[in-house]
């Protein structure tokens, strides 16, 4: 567990230093370095303590959470408070709307206490390891490659104002929130680092501040917002009807599919939304504005990968029921449909 709180506390740790750190120094690629490094050894530690190459065994984590909860009700005010803050200032007014509806039934849950669980919050199996190896090894050693890029870009971007210590930040807050995403055995928990996700995705693709990066920013926020509130929809249902507050309590209910076609649906939703499936993968081409760490983070390592991890924790209750079906569909549709747009085009990123 010493492990595993390390991977999702200490790249906040590292972001609040790189916030701190306003121009490009010797101290700053140093610490970018050190952070990234940290983090891959710890992942690897992690890796080797619950022995990924034995037999799978599940190890679970933290029941009573009460000072933990209410940090992370009054972190989800502030997150509302920073999309509330933008879409005014941009006048998207209809990302207040989604904000709001996938926010405020969280607080709800917190203060009327229907949302409180003393199961195990924290769930660790072969998959979750994995997940943590390909972000905590991928991520940090894009993040490695950021500090050059990142240099580079404003070089050759001389009309964009030098934020690369807020850039670099949001890269290490990312891969903490993925961290804490994917050892979440509580919905509301992995509600939580989920739009940590949606927020930092916007944040980046808005960088350079243009009018397209602007434009492109709110898509991809609109969008995954929207996938929230299915999110959201979903733990409403699991804790108002279902009384099940977490994963596992949730994947019990599988022999008996037909009351839970509702929230896998919503769940799946969500993912679809995050892994940029058609309908909605025009938010990660337009993501491609982006400085590329961005697009390699984000978009093709790490973020999308939540959408499939999500749909690999339901596919025991999708198995053979039509939300399962519907899935199927839709992504053997996305992978042949943009297979197709591919070969029309010559610009690489476009191909990705």
């Amino acid at each position: 567990m010493l492990y595993l709180a390390f991977l999702i506390i200490f790249p906040f740790i590292v972001a609040a230093a790189l916030m701190c750190m306003k121009r490009d120094s010797a101290l700053r690629t140093a610490v970018v370095v050190t952070g990234a490094a940290a983090e891959i050894m710890a992942a690897v530690v992690f890796s080797v303590a619950h022995n990924i190459w034995a037999p799978p065994v599940s190890y679970a984590y933290l029941s009573h959470t009460e000072n933990i909860d209410r940090l992370i009700a009054v972190c989800e005010v502030l997150l509302m408070v920073l999309v509330f803050s933008q879409a005014i200032r941009f006048r998207k007014y209809y990302i207040l709307l989604l904000s709001a509806l996938g926010t405020i039934p969280v607080l709800w849950l917190d203060m009327t206490g229907a949302g409180e669980s003393t199961t195990a919050h924290i769930y660790v199996d072969t998959l979750t390891v994995i997940m943590v190896l390909m972000v905590g090894i991928v991520g940090s050693l894009i993040c490695i490659y950021a500090v050059g890029y990142i240099k580079d870009y404003h070089l050759h971007h001389t009309e964009v104002t030098d934020r690369s210590g807020y850039f670099l930040a949001m890269l290490f807050v990312f891969m903490g929130a993925m961290m804490g995403l994917i050892s979440s055995n509580n919905l509301s928990w992995m509600y939580f680092f989920w739009e940590i996700t949606s927020v930092c995705s916007f944040l980046l693709i808005g960088y350079s501040r243009t009018q397209e990066a602007v434009t492109n920013s709110f898509r991809a926020l609109w969008m995954n917002l929207l996938g929230g509130c299915g999110f959201m929809a979903a733990i409403l249902f699991c804790v108002l009807i279902a009384e099940a507050h977490d994963l596992m309590e949730l994947l019990k209910f599988y022999k008996i599919p037909g009351i839970m076609v509702f929230p896998v649906s919503m769940l799946a939703f969500a993912a679809i939304t995050k892994s940029a499936q058609m309908p909605f993968s025009r938010w990660l081409l337009g993501a491609m504005v982006a400085p590329t760490p961005t697009s390699a983070l984000l978009h093709s390592a790490t973020m999308v990968k939540a959408g499939v991890y999500l749909l690999l924790r339901l596919s025991p209750m999708m198995y053979g029921t039509l939300p399962g079906i519907m899935i199927t569909a839709i992504g053997g549709f996305t992978f042949f449909a943009a297979s197709l747009l591919a070969i029309t085009v010559s610009d690489g990123k476009k191909i990705l």
